[in-house]
């Protein structure tokens, strides 16, 4: 009897990768490599600037570094994408308090707010993230606007759209 009869095949899986809107060549490797095996070989094949500490892969879902692949079932010629780790401040005022999170560069205004409140009851109701003097939408992604490692956001109420000058007297 081979011990080895049972074994799955060893399969080779095409993927494409991208980061920030580059795709690079047709990548062949095996469907059982680890994810953070495949950070690694990114960084080393294509020599994207990213370190594979700062990076995180997506394929419809944010993958996780210790399963492969096959663990998570992604086709011959699946889109893996790089996004980029940073580390954001978000203040509640000039005093602060303020909260650090670490996020990736498809991160919403949105996404962060509902992260402050559901880590700590912060109300975002009628509130906006403003990075220096500009309110930014809910669907507003991190790096539309900029932002990079160290970004500061401030949590503030919604200014009112004008309308045109107040009125004066009665």
């Amino acid at each position: 009897m081979d011990p080895n009869a049972n074994l799955p095949p060893f399969v080779m899986t095409p993927i494409h990768v991208v980061c920030r809107g580059v795709v690079y060549p047709v990548l062949p490797i095996p469907s059982t490599t680890r994810i953070i095996d495949l950070k690694q070989l990114i960084w080393q094949l294509f020599q994207v600037p990213i370190l594979p500490e700062r990076q995180e892969l997506s394929c419809g879902q944010l993958l996780r570094d210790e399963l492969t692949l096959q663990d998570y079932g992604i086709p011959p010629n699946a889109a893996i994408h790089v996004l980029v780790k940073s580390h954001v401040r978000i203040c509640l005022s000039s005093q602060g308090p303020y909260y650090d999170y670490v996020v990736h560069e498809g991160t919403t205004m949105g996404d962060l707010k509902a992260r402050l409140h559901a880590d700590h009851g912060v109300v975002i109701e009628n509130k906006v993230l403003r990075m220096n003097t500009t309110d930014h939408d809910d669907r507003t992604q991190l790096w539309a606007v900029g932002a990079v490692e160290g970004t500061e956001l401030y949590l503030d109420d919604s200014r009112p759209r004008g309308r045109g000058r107040p009125r004066r007297g009665g």
